[in-house]
């Protein structure tokens, strides 16, 4: 803010102007400007006087000059009066300025100490409230990274708990479909046991029929072609009652006879010779023929046969 300041010229004009005034304002003061005649003074009736002029007088003059004189002193002194008082007024404004612009300067002094003290708690309060946002900032970031922290570990406590259950539920899935699995498997198992066990006793029972049918049929063959070769056979002088021959009968599945063989001598050379000519003479059993082909392998791809005949001498 500016102040205005009295010009150094201007105080020594004022006075000159205000001296000039004065001697001016004197001057009319003791001029008579009327344009009317001296009025005359009434003569008493009795006394006749001659008006003498003191002005052009020598007195009248000096004291006219001393009236001036003290005019223009008593000028002068209001002057320097009127001077005084303008140059008290004057120190006074100067004063009264100086310390003005000393209040102003200690105003400016204080306003700029107190900018800077408003400054600088401004920059306090800045500075702290920056420091309080960065620590809010800070606790509100570690508070996020803990809260963070926390949901991913509860995130991962979740999805541990999940597929913990999902493994158990799994698990128990597994291990039902297991049980069944059991469960069927034993079911089927003993249906399958229970299937089995009928189907080997079926097939026992036909087995049994089978192997009873076939024994029958070995038994009811194996007499056959005892009978045959018994049939075929010359009895020799030397045959006596109780002679065995051990023979072994080598068929062709078509019932023809391949080989015989003695496996066991009855202790008649010729005895024995007789009994492989009946075998031969037999030739062919033809219902080897039609027997089916596992049961000649079984029982007619060779025979033994004890050749006993019953009609011997004793």
């Amino acid at each position: 803010m500016k102040w205005l300041r009295v010009d150094s010229y201007s105080i020594p004009i004022i006075l000159a102007v205000g001296l000039h005034l004065s001697i001016v304002i004197a001057g009319l003061l003791t001029i008579d400007f009327s344009d009317e005649e001296q009025k005359k003074p009434k003569r008493p009736p009795i006394v006749n006087a001659t008006v003498i002029d003191i002005s052009q007088t020598i007195i009248g003059k000096r004291e006219a000059e001393e009236r001036a004189a003290n005019q223009q002193a008593a000028a002068l002194a209001e002057q320097k009066k009127k001077q005084a008082e303008q140059n008290r007024r004057k120190e006074a404004q100067r004063k009264a300025l100086e310390e003005k612009e000393k209040q102003l300067a200690r105003a400016k002094q204080q306003a700029q100490e107190k900018a800077e003290a408003q400054k600088k708690e401004a920059e306090q309060k800045r500075e702290a409230e920056r420091q309080r946002v960065a620590k809010e900032t800070e606790s509100k970031r570690l508070a996020q990274e803990a809260e963070k922290k926390r949901l991913a570990e509860q995130q991962a406590k979740d999805r541990q708990r999940k597929e913990e259950l999902a493994r158990k539920v799994e698990a128990e899935r597994q291990a039902e479909e297991e049980r069944k699995r059991q469960e069927e498997a034993t079911r089927l198992a003993e249906e399958k046991k229970k299937a089995e066990e009928a189907a080997a006793a079926l097939a026992a029972a036909e087995e049994a029929k089978r192997q009873a049918a076939e024994a029958q049929m070995v038994q009811s063959i194996s007499g056959l072609i005892n009978d045959r070769v018994t049939a075929n056979w010359n009895r020799p002088p030397s045959a006596r009652n109780g002679m065995k021959t051990y023979l072994r009968i080598y068929f062709l599945p078509n019932g023809e006879v391949r080989n015989v063989d003695v496996t066991r001598s009855s202790g008649d050379a010729l005895f024995d010779q007789k009994a492989v000519d009946a075998v031969y003479k037999v030739r062919k059993i033809d219902e080897l023929s039609e027997i089916d082909s596992y049961v000649f392998e079984r029982n007619f791809r060779q025979v033994d046969l004890i050749f006993n005949p019953q009609d011997l001498r004793n």
